[in-house]
């Protein structure tokens, strides 16, 4: 639910100046567009949405691609009656991950998972992750490594410096193991959020600021090695093109790079962006 207060901010944000070497998605709307997530074949988007109408809020929509074309986004079926947002594919395709503040969670926004059939097209009925996931507090942007092996999402669960703090979980066998903090290095006394895996469980992007007010976010990037994780820093202009908010970073499965800003003249809400993500300084 908090999410809505980072959200206000989307439609009174500085413009930023368009990315150099970054494409604007055409499925991008005339509201704020937030975290796409991309089937395993990329025939298959969805994403946020706020406020499609006046009050509606956080909402998932889906796009596919027929003859070459995006269709128009519609909202998914298991949308429910309040806030749905942040979603994301598990590796095969089968599961959507996301997060709600619908009726009968742990309290504020929870992560959800709902079964997906990618040849009848249908969706099951969401099944909240439970109490080792969720808290009383909000749980945003679930996703899962390439290797399946490991989810990783945000969290503003009590004993941790700052707001939002990023957390990994094992996953065996569709068991959910005890989430555990990243270390210091990550997890600062600023909110982080909004993370994804690139190439493998090694390498991070996430959006580094203040969630709950209006100082705005950068997306930042991150890579672990045999002393644990390091922090490379911001990402440079040609991604970080917003003065105020850069969030909701994802990467397809064949490796394209995915954000959300205010990247064009004059915009001040969120579009869908892709470009080239740099590559990491291994040491």
């Amino acid at each position: 639910m908090l999410k809505n207060i980072m959200l206000a901010v989307l439609f009174v944000s500085a413009p930023g100046v368009a990315a150099e070497h970054a494409e604007r998605l055409s499925i991008s709307t005339m509201v704020s567009d937030v975290r796409l997530a991309v089937s395993p074949d990329e025939t298959h988007r969805l994403w946020g949405l706020v406020n499609r109408t006046p009050g509606a809020g956080l909402e998932i929509v889906e796009s596919r691609l027929v003859e070459g074309q995006w269709s128009a986004p519609l909202p998914v079926s298991f949308n429910g009656p309040a806030n749905d947002f942040d979603p994301s594919f598990s590796p095969d395709g089968r599961t959507v991950y996301f997060f709600s503040n619908r009726p009968g969670g742990a309290g504020g926004d929870d992560l959800y998972a709902v079964s997906y059939d990618p040849g009848t097209r249908v969706y099951g009925e969401p099944r909240n992750l439970g109490p080792k996931v969720n808290t009383d507090g909000d749980e945003w942007a679930p996703t899962v490594s390439p290797d399946g092996r490991t989810l990783m999402f945000a969290s503003n669960r009590h004993g941790l410096s700052g707001g939002q703090n990023l957390f990994v979980a094992p996953l065996k066998g569709g068991e959910i193991g005890t989430p555990v903090a990243l270390d210091a290095v990550i997890d600062t006394a600023e909110d982080e959020y909004d993370a994804t895996f690139v190439g493998g469980a090694d390498r991070i992007v996430f959006a580094r600021g203040d969630a709950y007010g209006d100082k705005g976010a950068k997306l930042h990037s991150a890579v672990k090695d045999g002393k644990g994780w390091r922090d490379e820093g911001p990402l440079p202009p040609t991604i970080n093109c917003s003065a105020e908010l850069n969030i909701g970073p994802s990467v397809s499965p064949s490796g394209k790079f995915y954000w959300s800003a205010a990247c064009g003249p004059g915009e001040t809400r969120l579009d869908l962006w892709t470009g080239d993500l740099p590559s990491v300084t291994r040491r």
